[in-house]
């Protein structure tokens, strides 16, 4: 992993860092101080020959006594010595249990040894400290070799009494809260990456299976969620760029072989295909293309819930020739954006969108349409989508971000090169506007504003059509040459319909003379 790599995970992922760490903390500063303090009280006793008169004398006596030190120290430890003690001061505990809180140490090169005692009383540890440091002068004398005159070889001082300490040697809280935190510090990295290893869901393109490219990355809007579609003359909001970089990607994604019957699908439910789909046709359409829109998700259609359209009628209803198609398409919006709805629910999907009457009717819609966009039910479930990518040019695959699983996503690619669909690519959709893995990082520059344009006029841009039969004349609604677009580009006031020449005439009931029916919710449907 590179160092980029790391510091990438730990901005991801600093809570896995901080409440680990902020754990070790707490942990040792509440051991702490619910541990009783402990003190220490040191004695130190000095050891010499009382007699020699020349250098040679002490020389010698002073090598005797240094190698009788660590006799004289283990003697600190033993009944001999603490028996007396515990009686003197009434100490209720036994010479054994004494003999766990005193120590004696011997000083290197020295004749001093010093006799350490711990306990939970400053006073207590202070006074059996220089108890022991009395009686182990006793027995030393009493177990050294006498002289002629009956006085002991060894001279034994107390040269520093024990006093009370002030402070604890334990708890050590700042070394416990520094160890407790670079601890919990530790974990918390080693959690972090493992997260991060295991993590199987789908957040940044590198995470797409095999050769599968991102055309665009759909920022998360909580707005959207009551308000999916776009708003393409409201100014220049983030969602709305980005599905116009996502039109033009899908227009260039291979010049030689263009799509023009796209399938939008998902892995599984709720990724967000069918939202996309529309928005897609929304920002065709403004481009000035001719588009038509399919519910093919004949299980659970939402196509016309999202546009506010009659969704009793419409597909499957053509399939099985109820009815024709042009009287069920319906017309969205003033951009050209033609609906055909899912219709009645059947009991056979797959069977329908599979059939020869589908692929009859694509062949005759290509002729009518410059982009058809069919919004299809997930892969993984059901079949249905990817029987209708065979008879398309090309398949996206609508990804959410941080739901999607790897697994998922390349089991539904799999699903479609089973077939051998032409994958165009894949969408990530609801990506985070903050983070390492942040959709877009534009907002410095001022360029976007939200959805709701200036007051005042409004003004629409209407684009020359691209349709990849450019040098062909666009054939109108019948498949007729001749009535296409118009040339150029046109800024004209929001609210005049760009289908109607200024001089169409107007009948007394002031309609004009287009051919068309309005539905319950008052858009105009085509006869």
């Amino acid at each position: 992993m590179h160092v980029l790599e790391f510091l990438s995970v730990l901005r991801k992922r600093w809570l896995y860092v901080l409440i680990p760490t902020l754990v070790g903390l707490g942990a040792a500063a509440a051991l702490s101080y619910s541990t009783t303090p402990v003190y220490q009280a040191t004695a130190s006793v000095y050891f010499s020959l009382p007699y020699g008169e020349s250098a040679s004398d002490l020389y010698q006596g002073s090598n005797y006594t240094q190698k009788q030190l660590s006799s004289y120290a283990s003697l600190a430890t033993l009944p001999v010595v603490l028996e007396p003690v515990v009686k003197k001061l009434n100490l209720a505990v036994t010479p054994g249990t004494l003999a766990g809180s005193v120590s004696a140490v011997a000083s290197d090169d020295t004749v001093l040894i010093e006799i350490r005692v711990t306990d939970t009383s400053p006073a207590a540890a202070a006074s059996i400290s220089n108890a022991v440091a009395d009686q182990l002068a006793v027995v030393v004398k009493d177990l050294s070799p006498k002289s002629a005159e009956g006085r002991p070889a060894v001279d034994v001082s107390i040269v520093a009494k024990a006093t009370e300490p002030t402070v604890p040697i334990s708890p050590n809280t700042t070394r416990n809260m520094v160890a407790g935190a670079l601890g919990g510090l530790f974990c918390g990295l080693l959690l972090a990456l493992a997260r991060d290893r295991l993590d199987t869901r789908v957040r940044k393109p590198k995470d797409m299976p095999g050769d599968l490219a991102t055309l665009a990355t759909v920022p998360f809007d909580k707005a959207a969620r009551s308000a999916p579609l776009l708003n393409v003359r409201g100014g220049k909001s983030r969602r709305t760029e980005v599905f116009r970089s996502l039109r033009t990607n899908l227009q260039f994604v291979d010049v030689a072989k263009p799509a023009k019957v796209i399938v939008v699908t998902s892995s599984v439910a709720a990724e967000g295909k069918t939202s996309t789909s529309a928005n897609l046709a929304i920002v065709f359409s403004e481009a000035g293309l001719r588009v038509l829109l399919i519910d093919a998700d004949l299980r659970r259609p939402r196509v016309s819930q999202y546009l506010d359209l009659e969704g009793s009628v419409g597909l499957s209803n053509v399939l099985i020739g109820q009815v024709a198609i042009e009287d069920v398409l319906q017309v969205w919006g003033r951009d050209r954006l033609d609906v055909l709805a899912s219709g009645l629910l059947p009991p056979n999907p797959s069977e329908l969108l599979g059939s020869q009457n589908m692929i009859d009717l694509l062949n005759m819609l290509r002729l009518r349409y410059d982009v058809i966009l069919i919004d299809a039910p997930p892969l993984l479930p059901v079949t249905d989508a990817a029987v209708a990518s065979v008879h398309a040019d090309g398949v996206v695959v609508i990804v959410r971000y941080g739901k999607t699983t790897k697994s998922q996503l390349a089991s539904a690619v799999q699903s479609l090169r089973a077939v051998d669909a032409r994958i165009l690519g894949a969408v990530i959709n609801m990506a985070p506007l903050k983070g390492s893995d942040a959709a877009m990082r534009y907002d410095g520059y001022g360029y976007y504003q939200d959805d709701a344009g200036p007051q005042g006029a409004q003004f629409d841009t209407i684009q020359a059509s691209t349709s990849p039969r450019s040098n062909e004349p666009a054939a109108d609604d019948k498949g007729v040459p001749g009535n296409s677009s118009t040339n150029g580009s046109l800024l004209r006031p929001a609210g005049v319909d760009s289908e109607q020449p200024a001089d169409a005439p107007v009948a007394a009931d002031g309609s004009t003379g287009q051919r068309s029916r309005t539905d319950r919710t008052g858009l105009r449907l085509p006869r």
